[in-house]
């Protein structure tokens, strides 16, 4: 099946089609239209279209990757947005859990990202009140509820979502209120709570459906777009999106559930990072994906880990919706060196973007980057630069680097390494963050890096960790849109039950499963996979925590309590070092994962040779990796002439279209069957 894949960045949209006959895979780059993303989506496909020979109408599936609900979240481009709530909690989302910072201070800024996305205006209030288990103690106040519609629309509020107390245990209130809104207002978009997300906590709830509300306009209409700029340009294929989770929806999902799709760029890179480990039989893994802006940073002990929805924040909010663990700083290639207020050395987390961009790429950066200070170390080739597309400007790099260097009494090439000595040790800190603090060694992980300057950094990061080996996909730089032909459909369903073990009944959570699968089931698109596999799970707490670990729920019978006190026991352990076995165990959550395989893997073969890789040498360049060794005269390469079994020992550079690698003195590599590249470090 061939199969297109796009990833539209801020500042590059990647594309790569997979299942072309004798070819395998093709990637093609272009820059993203950041005003329009569906212009550069749609420009893009059609070019790698014809770049492999086919019709668009040959393609079977897209799959797609967005940051337009990221952008209109962190940017504050959202809809004017409404709010309809229960009389009483108009405030809930501004008054939070009214956490303090750790300072003295009396006066305190609130960022822009953390007020409230409703503006108290906008925030109607209307009689109801539902109370445990779905009682219904006040009905709602239908006229008043009218009336809030019909304010909202006259202040042009053009999205609304309706938050009440315990809709998440019976929804009628939400539902009717729904209906009044599109009777009374029918152009604006509705946000029903418990259908972004059915469980407790108010204030995360409420902000999870504010933010579904704010980005929802604007992404729905992307989709349209997308969607009609696909059929006018000969594609007829169904459209998949990922989501934050790792998983793809269909549009309709996507569009009705933004908050979903919020994260899914870094989601995409984790799960091709996991695929070539997979495939190259590596389980633990720590991914690394350094873009323009930021490194966005992953562990893989074995298996995908989530993150725990309690502490999702995306530009300052929390989101209860299902996120692969990844965490972003800003380490990228655009990341600017500069002096602090103490006069420290720093590198980010501003960054120089893409326009202006590195002082190298000539467009008129004035301040010293990441990429500046590879170029003045000959670790970047300016001629080379996207396969010779793009020369860069290689005494503007050595300008602006000096000048930093001149703050510090730095020559320009202490000052670059200075600059990447520090990147590095920024992105190691956090990579300790997510890995040793867990209780993972990275001395028993393999490194996975991509993103464009990705690859760049790995053997330094990787001889601070101690990682022994390192695992580069072929096309690092368009990884994440690899990574989502490797995906699968999936869908995530959550539902409150707040019960006791020792009082719960099978019978009962049996029944709410199963109408969960049903509702799992009502969601997957016809014809993009096979019927979907569930996956049952249970967030449980001791009685009187305040937060809550998933366990396995799958298979019970029998003795279920002690099973599931048996997994929440060690599950708890494992997570914070100790447990309780003689505390109740409440079960807070039910929780259901549908997923339905797509017949789609981005498959690679190369030709086979043998150790010998001087064929695919384009020369030497001499490059400075320490003050020590000083500077190191090191064999080049050419990736695309690479064999699968040819051998070499760092350190050396390898040049293709999207990236570049360094191998410092270190590290040696092999090519693998599929064009992977596996650096070992020699002494291990």
């Amino acid at each position: 099946m061939i199969t297109l894949g796009v990833d539209v960045g801020g500042t590059n949209s990647d594309i790569i089609i997979s299942g072309l006959p004798g070819a395998g895979v093709l990637v093609h780059k272009l820059p993203s239209t950041p005003a329009d993303p569906s212009i550069a989506t749609i420009q893009g496909s059609r070019e790698a279209c014809v770049l492999a020979g086919i019709d668009p109408s040959e393609i079977k599936l897209i799959l797609h990757g967005t940051t337009v609900a990221t952008n209109a979240l962190l940017q504050h481009e959202g809809a004017r947005t409404g709010m309809i709530t229960t009389l009483g909690f108009r405030d809930i989302i501004h008054i939070g859990r009214h956490r303090r910072p750790y300072n003295f201070s009396l006066m305190q800024d609130i960022p822009i990202q953390r007020w409230p996305l409703v503006e108290r205006r906008y925030r109607k209030v209307v009689a109801e009140r539902i109370a445990p288990p779905g009682d219904i103690l006040t009905p709602l106040d239908e006229a008043a509820t009218a009336r809030a519609v019909d304010q909202l629309r006259e202040a042009d509020i053009n999205s609304i979502c309706v938050c009440f107390l315990f809709s998440f245990l019976n929804p009628a209130h939400e539902l009717r209120a729904g209906e009044i809104i599109r009777e009374r207002h029918p152009e604006a978009d509705v946000t029903l709570s418990h259908q972004v997300t059915a469980q407790y906590r108010e204030f995360e709830r409420f902000t999870t459906a504010a933010v579904n509300a704010f980005v929802k306009p604007k992404v729905r209409s992307y989709f349209e777009l997308l969607e009609s700029g696909y059929r006018e340009a000969g594609f007829n294929a169904p459209l998949l999106v990922m989501q934050s989770n790792g998983g793809v929806a269909d549009v309709a999902n996507a569009s009705e559930r933004p908050v979903n799709v919020l994260l899914s760029g870094p989601a995409a890179g984790v799960i091709a990072a996991k695929y070539v480990g997979d495939t190259h039989g590596h389980r633990n893994l720590i991914t690394l994906d350094i873009g323009g802006t930021s490194a966005d940073i992953s562990v893989i002990p074995g298996k995908l880990v989530e993150s725990n929805p309690l502490q999702n924040l995306i530009g300052g909010y929390p989101v209860l919706a299902p996120k692969l663990d990844v965490s972003a700083i800003g380490a990228g290639g655009g990341s600017i060196a500069w002096v602090d207020a103490a006069g420290a050395f720093q590198v980010g987390p501003r960054s120089a973007g893409a326009d202006p961009g590195p002082a190298c790429y000539g467009k008129g950066g004035a301040e010293a980057t990441v990429t500046d200070a590879h170029v003045v170390l000959g670790r970047v080739d300016p001629d080379s630069f996207l396969a010779g597309r793009m020369k860069l400007d290689a005494d503007a790099s050595q300008t602006v680097v000096a000048a930093i260097g001149e703050e510090f009494a730095m020559s320009a090439e202490e000052a670059a390494l200075a600059i990447l000595t520090i990147v590095n040790a920024n992105m190691v800190r956090e990579v300790r963050v997510h890995s040793i603090r867990r209780g993972y060694d990275p001395r028993a992980c393999t490194l996975v890096p991509f993103g464009g300057a990705g690859p760049l950094h790995a053997c330094e990061v990787a001889e601070e960790l101690q990682v022994p080996r390192i695992l580069i996909p072929p096309a690092p730089g368009v990884t994440s849109a690899r990574g989502l032909l490797a995906t699968d459909l999936r869908y995530d369903t959550v539902r409150t039950v707040s019960t006791l073990v020792d009082q719960a009944e099978l019978a009962d959570l049996e029944a709410i499963f199963e109408e969960m699968e049903r509702d799992s089931l009502d969601r997957f698109a016809i014809g993009t996979g096979p019927v979907p596999t569930m996956t049952r799970r249970a967030d449980c707490r001791y009685a009187g925590q305040g937060y809550e670990l998933p366990i396995p729920f799958d298979g019970m019978g029998g003795d279920w309590r002690a099973k599931v006190a048996e997994g929440f026991h060690e599950q708890h352990h494992s997570e914070y070092g100790f447990n309780f076995p003689e505390h109740s165990i409440q079960i807070v959550n039910l929780r259901v994962t549908a997923v339905s395989e797509i017949e789609a893997r981005p498959t690679t073969h190369v030709e086979p040779g043998t150790a010998d890789a001087s064929a695919a040498q384009t020369g030497t360049r001499r490059i400075l990796f320490s003050p020590e060794a000083g500077h190191i005269e090191v064999a080049t390469y050419n990736r695309a002439r690479l064999l699968s079994g040819n051998r070499f020992d760092g350190p050396a550079v390898i040049n293709e279209m999207d990236s570049t690698i360094v191998v410092t003195p270190e590290f040696a590599g092999e090519v693998l069957y599929d064009g992977t590249i596996l650096l070992t470090r020699k002494e291990a």
